[in-house]
């Protein structure tokens, strides 16, 4: 018998991805804490008065984020101040992983950075390095308990304030 003929009736019955929902930012509740201001090289920095602005509002010891829901979701949200980044905590479980993806909005004006509440790289996280105009992170976790890791979403000029764009975060 051959076996492609076992293989059509898997095919037929697979159900399609059902839609991811999606949330508006002022919706989402406020995160216990945000990750500290990561040492990432600052893409938007520019001098004169809107580079000192931006510098100010970089300066505080930690990034307010807000909290994920479980599972998938696509995040409407705009960039709130002249800091040019919002963080969003998400809670992996142990061997979870997940991926943040801007995929609406100015796409090359964003880049997205995965980081701990350090504001540090660990294990498991993933991040372009070599910028190809897709702003995503990913991180899968390898401890044997779950972990909260953060998401910042970045923007790569100085005036971007109330710049709209949408997050969408997928679970694996």
């Amino acid at each position: 018998m051959n076996p492609l003929f076992l293989m059509i009736p898997l095919v037929a019955l697979q159900t399609p991805d059902a839609p991811i929902p999606d949330v508006e930012a002022k919706d989402l509740p406020a995160a216990p804490r945000g990750p500290m201001v990561p040492k990432a090289r600052d893409m938007g920095a520019e001098h004169g008065i809107t580079g000192a602005l931006r510098r100010g509002a970089r300066s505080g010891p930690s990034i307010p984020a807000l909290q994920l829901p479980a599972g998938n979701v696509r995040v409407k949200d705009k960039i709130p101040d002249m800091s040019g980044w919002r963080a969003y905590a998400i809670e992996v479980p142990a061997g979870g992983s997940v991926k943040a993806h801007v995929v609406e909005g100015r796409k090359a004006w964003f880049r997205v950075l995965g980081v701990n509440e350090w504001g540090r790289d660990e294990p498991g996280l993933l991040q372009n390095r070599i910028y190809l105009g897709e702003p995503q992170a990913t991180y899968k976790n390898p401890n044997p308990e779950a972990r909260t890791v953060y998401f910042i979403v970045d923007t790569q000029d100085a005036n971007m304030v109330g710049e709209p764009f949408t997050l969408e975060v997928t679970r694996g």
